[in-house]
């Protein structure tokens, strides 16, 4: 808005010295008619009237006959009659023009003509100007918004599709499990049926733990006060027996409670440590530790892994990022989410040494 203003005051000021030139002009016609001046000034003041090259002017007698014009298109004159006669019916409309008196020698009564003049091209550039900057602010601010309108679609599309693959993948291990007893009942006659129904019901456990996750993702959930510790000790068991044995898991953990959403955060656990054996090779290691200080908790996962570049710090939480040939890319974004969005805390990769270390912090306050 400053610029408009400035480009307006330009203009009014440029209109100002436009219309005072050629009033000035009117005066040295005058001056010039005057019979008791000069030849010396006569060439002196045309002098003057030579020096205006951008301003277009048509001079026409008390009848509106076209006398002379000047700083207009001398060829489009010529070859068109009614061009001289258009752009006097322009000025016409844009300025009153400036009436010249002239002095007759001997004569009963003087004679006027009239100077009409419009903007000089360079005003008109001036004017416009402006609505020019207008245009492409618009144009710049649409394009960036359509950048962020595409982008943030690309994302939400890429988080979608990822949620769905996630959703598969989550209720496909505890219904192999279930199938595959299922086949194991039909083909035994006699089966100890306290063993399967603790298999099974740990199964099923398993699929209403899901279940509340993705029904907490969608809403905000409820925290509450509990052993987080002992949360991430159970999630870590589930994985470890269903992981290679060679991977060696350490977790020194201190007993801390404070007010989480247990289903959520074991999904974390969950997701981090996946993303630790994935990055691992077959007897890699992989330590979690849980430190309590006075205002925070904070939780490293750390491991031996292929490692992280540090371009790629933050772009590890990012939808549809992975450097998996099969992944899609969820699950250290929905750790992100869950952490920041429901937890109020922090998670980043803290450190990145390729396959020596590298540790993806969380930072809870208490």
């Amino acid at each position: 808005m400053s610029s408009i203003f400035f480009f307006n005051q330009i203009v009014e000021d440029i209109k100002e010295r436009e219309v005072s030139s050629i009033k000035r002009y009117g005066k040295f016609l005058e001056y010039i008619s005057n019979p008791n001046q000069s030849d010396d000034a006569n060439i002196f003041v045309e002098d003057i009237l030579i020096e205006n090259k951008t301003i277009p002017v048509i001079i026409t007698d008390e009848n509106y006959r076209i006398i002379e014009y000047k700083n207009l298109d001398g060829i489009k004159a010529l070859n068109d009659s009614s061009y001289l006669r258009n752009e006097l019916i322009k000025m016409k409309n844009q300025y009153d023009p400036v009436i010249v008196n002239l002095k007759e020698i001997g004569g009963d009564k003087d004679e006027k003509q009239y100077i009409f003049f419009k903007n000089s091209y360079v005003l008109d550039l001036i004017i416009i100007a402006p609505y020019f900057l207008i245009i492409f602010m618009i144009l710049v601010l649409s394009s960036l918004y359509l950048v962020f309108y595409y982008s943030n679609k690309s994302e939400k599309d890429r988080l979608w599709t990822g949620l769905a693959k996630e959703t598969a993948h989550q209720l496909g291990t505890p219904l192999s499990s279930l199938i595959g007893w299922n086949e194991y009942i039909k083909s035994k006659k006699y089966i100890d049926n306290k063993t399967v129904s603790k298999e099974i019901e740990k199964d099923l456990n398993r699929l209403k733990t899901i279940t509340d996750r993705f029904s907490n993702i969608g809403s905000k959930p409820k925290l509450n006060e509990g052993n987080l510790s002992q949360i991430i000790h159970n999630s870590i068991k589930y994985l470890k027996v269903r992981t290679s044995l060679k991977i060696k898991t350490k977790m020194n953990l201190d007993d801390v409670n404070i007010k989480y959403n247990e289903q959520l955060f074991s999904w974390v656990v969950e997701n981090l440590y996946k993303n630790s054996i994935d990055a691992v090779r077959e007897d890699g290691e992989i330590n979690i530790n849980l430190v309590d200080r006075k205002k925070s908790v904070v939780i490293d996962f750390t491991d031996n892994g292929k490692g992280i570049k540090k371009g790629e710090f933050k772009k590890v939480f990012s939808p549809g990022f992975t450097s998996k040939r099969r992944g899609w890319g969820l699950g250290l974004t929905l750790a992100k989410r869950i952490i920041e969005n429901y937890h109020e805390g922090k998670i980043y990769v803290f450190k990145s040494i390729k396959n020596i270390e590298t540790t993806i912090r969380i930072e809870l306050k208490k």
